[in-house]
């Protein structure tokens, strides 16, 4: 599979689709910091797959049995190769998290990268700092 790059369009299509903030994504894309076809280590032995920095080990097989008829490989591929499918799915993610919040995007944010408060918390921070950036506040 040939890259397929992130675009404005997907960024705006995924957000629209799971009803968030585009700049949620944005942030989220900027805090993971991934890139195409970029599989990174994760010191449990997962990889986080992509520009949303999708974790192997939790989402591929939820989203092989749900788009590629179980195929682990073909989904992994798409996560990792593939920009617009990675932040659709990214953004289907963070929309689970934002329901499991009540609708608390700070929280959600945290879920997206772990349920522990310690981590939640530093990961809150870099998104908030990401969004500064993001939006020319520093």
């Amino acid at each position: 599979m040939a890259f397929v790059p992130v675009t404005p369009q997907c960024v705006m299509d995924a957000a629209r689709l799971q009803q968030v903030p585009p700049a949620l994504i944005l942030g989220l894309l900027k805090t993971e910091g991934g890139k195409l076809g970029s599989e990174s280590p994760n010191s449990d032995g997962s990889y986080d797959l992509g520009p949303m920095q999708v974790n192997d080990r939790v989402w591929v097989p939820v989203v092989a049995k749900l788009h590629f008829h179980g195929d682990r490989d073909t989904a992994r591929e798409a996560l990792r190769d593939h920009g617009c499918y990675n932040v659709n799915i990214g953004a289907w993610i963070f929309r689970q998290y934002v329901d499991e919040a009540n609708g608390d995007y700070a929280k959600a944010v945290g879920y997206y990268n772990s349920h522990n408060p310690v981590h939640m918390a530093r990961y809150q921070k870099r998104f908030a700092d990401s969004l500064k950036t993001l939006f020319g506040l520093r």
